[in-house]
């Protein structure tokens, strides 16, 4: 069974909520990136000044994240938490390389026409 025959499956009010939820959820997090980008390009349009502009970008930074940001940052934790838990965190930070075998050999010049 494929997952749109499951979708299929399911009555006619149940898919149509499902579907109004998904495109809300869309339109919001549409909307917010545009919002957010819409407004710096606004203020800084109207305030040509760099002082109100560095104190915009300042208390723009002091504010509380993004749905988005935090979002990215709970999937963050959740994956290190789970690396942590299973073992995979000391390789994925590892800074070690792993050499399996070390080249012996010279380096040997390029044949140029000029140096005959």
């Amino acid at each position: 069974m494929s997952f749109l025959d499951d979708i299929k499956k399911q009555p006619r009010h149940v898919r149509e909520i499902m579907f109004g939820l998904c495109v809300v959820i869309t339109i919001s997090l549409v909307g917010l990136v545009w919002f957010r980008s819409f407004e710096e390009d606004i203020f800084v349009l109207m305030n040509t000044d760099s002082v109100k502009q560095a104190q915009f970008y300042a208390d723009r930074a002091g504010r509380t994240p993004t749905v988005y940001a935090a979002a990215t940052k709970a999937l963050d934790n959740l994956r290190a938490a789970m690396y942590g838990a299973l073992g995979f965190l000391d390789d994925y930070n590892s800074d070690m390389i792993k050499v399996e075998e070390e080249y012996r050999g010279g380096a040997k010049q390029l044949p140029l026409s000029g140096d005959k």
